[in-house]
């Protein structure tokens, strides 16, 4: 047995996997806006958090900390040699989080970039497990790469790498966390479609599921129409943007939009080749371990 941890822009994940690559107890919370607003101790938070949540698989399971072979972190931002480097979306940086949850647990934990942990899931148990070469996205509160390349997943030599969130799409465009303006995810993550449908749809905070509601019960409404337009156009250059350079087999797109299979996948098939270098048909799947694929990737 394995726990694999996924820490989100958002989002913290805990769960306990099997050999095969299955979470059989998870237990999850959100990083609420207004906490953020409060500028509260984030680093605090996770390991608190974390702690907590390990803690009580361990007791819902009968299972004893010795029992587990090791404990993963996947962590958005940049990560290496035990600590969270650095994550705009969190305002964390140089962050021992590995130093930290040793104190608690004395068993091996590793810390990878939660874009790499979600994609060799889905290469191992997922849409990827037929395929050489593919570029792998998770689409959440930021967005974050991977690419397959002969079959294995390219590593930089100093830093994880990859961080196409940060692409810039738009050289005046939107003001990023990271300090620079119109990065990709400033366009495509699923926080600028809340903001988006917030601002020219006139509504409050929703969870990811009723934005998912309001959008398919709202898909004939002209705003809506406009909104899907405008986001799957940004989304798609991004996306065409990475093909015309790595040129893979697939594009797989995870995070919380694997949720969007019938809003969004087919519009983006469509839309994608007129950006693309070479025309043609591209192959986009979504993540068949859909958000807990962080957690499995972590465990790995």
């Amino acid at each position: 047995m394995k726990i694999g941890i996924d820490i989100g822009g958002s989002h913290i994940g805990v769960g306990l996997v099997n050999d095969m690559g299955k979470v059989l107890l998870k237990k999850e919370r959100d990083i609420k806006k207004e906490e953020k607003l409060q500028q509260i101790d984030t680093e605090k938070l996770l390991i608190e958090t974390i702690v907590k949540f390990i803690n009580e698989i361990l007791n819902e399971t009968s299972i004893q900390i010795h029992d587990i072979e090791n404990i993963g972190i996947a962590s958005p931002g940049t990560v290496g040699s035990g600590f969270i480097i650095s994550s705009s979306n969190l305002g964390i940086e140089n962050f021992n989080i590995v130093g930290e949850l040793e104190k608690y647990y004395d068993i091996p934990i590793k810390i990878r970039n939660d874009a790499k942990c979600a994609a060799i899931a889905e290469s191992e148990y997922g849409a990827l497990k037929e395929y050489k070469s593919a570029v792998f996205l998770t689409i959440g509160t930021g967005i974050g790469g991977a690419v397959l390349w002969d079959g294995k997943w390219l590593e930089p030599e100093k830093y994880p790498g990859f961080e196409v969130g940060h692409m810039i799409i738009d050289k005046n465009g939107k003001q990023c966390n990271c300090g620079n303006k119109g990065c990709f995810e400033t366009y495509g993550s699923i926080r600028a479609l809340k903001g988006m449908l917030y601002e020219k749809c006139n509504i409050t905070e929703f969870s990811g599921k009723q934005i998912r509601e309001f959008i398919e019960n709202n898909i004939e409404d002209r705003v809506v129409k406009e909104i899907i337009n405008e986001y799957s156009d940004n989304l798609a250059i991004g996306i065409a943007n990475l093909i015309n350079i790595f040129e893979p087999e697939v594009v797989c797109l995870g995070g919380s939009f694997a949720y969007y299979e019938n809003i969004f996948l087919d519009v983006l098939t469509q839309k994608i080749p007129a950006y693309c270098y070479n025309e043609r048909s591209i192959k986009v799947v979504l993540a068949e371990n859909k958000n807990d694929a962080g957690i499995i990737g972590a465990a790995l």
